[in-house]
């Protein structure tokens, strides 16, 4: 008989597994491909854009020198995660008092369905906390990491005006300017980074308000071909896709998406009231560090971005079942974004 909770058995059918889809990671960080490493530590190249011209100089002259400019690098140590719990998938393995012998599915066969069931749950767990660090790190520059024997804060050096709140002409105002903000921010984005911002999320709120905006619909309805089409379409994960404006060129997107902070709070992905402006062509990925354990070490799988194991405990008899990861949500591109409180 396999051994259903070899390491790398289990860690087959987690690469099997659909990715859970997360828009915020697969939108603005390379489609959630993962760069893993082989050290705990990461460095990160945070760029800056710059728009440096070679300098003019006699043909009979030693060329200029040139500094290397825009980048700076920072070290980090991704966070860890270890989700894990008291399987069951071990108990099916034998039949109980009861069961039918002649079942259609073999014991083995519905222990792998329960490891199947139990390693996605962890899965999702991790993947969910992937994609809060993203909308951490796309609507505040920084990631909090707060945790047992952690606090940390990782800082991708945002500027302070690529983080906006509207204090007058909000959006649910009758003075507000959706398309007028949306181009404004456009061309910062353009002119700090060298990136063309080509996609918004936005939150309920904020989708509310530019879909009732007398200013935005008056637009709308009178130069349709000129502007763009406004015809919502509902996508998985829920994420609805409103439409794209051709002035100023940018796919507008709602998310709705929740999380449960460690006050056992509801809390949405995109702050309420609230949208993330940015391009979809940055170096931004999902960053992971080695994987800190003996076994892993000894096997060879340390860079890797997911890591099951599984063991047994004599006293209390149980099957433990746990996923490690590292992940960090690297916003190598700080300034290709902007968060906007419109609401």
């Amino acid at each position: 008989m396999p051994d259903i909770f070899d390491t790398r058995t289990m860690l087959a059918a987690v690469e099997q597994m659909p990715t859970a889809r997360r828009f915020l990671l697969q939108t603005f960080f390379n489609g959630g491909t993962p760069r893993t490493f082989a050290s705990k530590s990461v460095d990160i190249d945070i760029i800056k854009g710059k728009r440096k011209m070679a300098p003019f100089v006699h043909p009979r002259l030693p060329g200029s020198v040139t500094l290397r400019e825009g980048m700076r690098t920072d070290t980090y140590v991704p966070p860890y995660v270890q989700p894990k719990m008291e399987t069951n998938a071990e108990m099916i393995l034998k039949r109980a008092a009861g069961d039918n012998p002649y079942a259609v599915r073999t014991p083995l066969e519905r222990a792998g369905l329960q490891l199947g069931k139990d390693l996605a749950d962890l899965d999702s767990q991790i993947t969910r906390r992937e994609e809060w660090m993203c909308a951490q790190a796309l609507t505040t520059g920084q990631v909090r990491v707060v945790g047992e024997g952690v606090d940390d804060t990782i800082d991708f050096l945002m500027a302070a005006d690529h983080k906006i709140t509207l204090t007058t002409n909000q959006w649910h105002t009758a003075d507000g300017d959706p398309i007028g903000n949306l181009r404004a921010w456009k061309r910062k984005i353009a002119k700090d980074s060298g990136r063309t911002a080509n996609t918004a999320a936005l939150s309920g709120e904020a989708l509310d308000a530019f879909q009732s905006n007398e200013r935005v619909m008056k637009q709308l309805n009178t130069r349709r071909v000129d502007l763009g089409l406004i015809k919502p379409e509902t996508l998985p994960e829920g994420v609805t896709y409103l439409g794209y404006l051709n002035d100023p060129g940018v796919d507008l997107y709602g998310y709705d998406e929740w999380y449960v902070d460690d006050a056992d709070t509801e809390q949405p992905m995109i702050p309420a009231g609230g949208l993330i402006l940015g391009a979809t062509t940055t170096q931004n990925a999902m960053l992971y560090g080695a994987i800190q354990d003996l076994e892993a070490i000894e096997s060879g799988l340390v860079e890797a971005a997911r890591f099951p194991k599984s063991w047994v405990t004599p006293e209390p008899s149980a099957r433990w079942l746990k996923v490690m990861a590292a992940p960090l949500a690297g916003l190598l591109e700080p300034d290709a974004f902007v968060y906007a409180k419109v609401v």
